[in-house]
C-alpha cells in the first residue's frame, strides 16, 4: 500500500496531491458557508461530507506514507 501512496505524480507523491485536494475542498466549503460563492446552500452539507471523507482518506494515506 505504501507503494501506492508514494507514487510520484507531477513531482509530488499522491498523498501530497490528496492534501492539496482536501485544502481546496476546505476553501470551497468556507466560501460557500460565508456566501462568497453563490452556490445553493443545500450543497454545503454535501460538500462537508465529501470533505470529511477525503480528509479521512488523506489522513490514512499519510499515516501509511509515514509509518509504512
Amino acid at each position: 500500500m505504501k507503494a501506492l501512496v508514494s507514487i510520484i505524480f507531477l513531482g509530488m507523491p499522491l498523498v501530497a496531491w490528496g492534501g492539496l485536494t482536501v485544502l481546496t475542498m476546505l476553501i470551497i466549503q468556507i466560501l460557500v458557508g460565508t456566501r462568497v460563492l453563490p452556490i445553493n446552500f443545500k450543497y454545503h452539507k454535501y460538500i462537508a461530507f465529501t470533505l470529511l471523507a477525503l480528509a479521512l482518506v488523506h489522513a490514512a494515506a499519510a499515516l501509511i506514507f509515514i509509518f509504512g
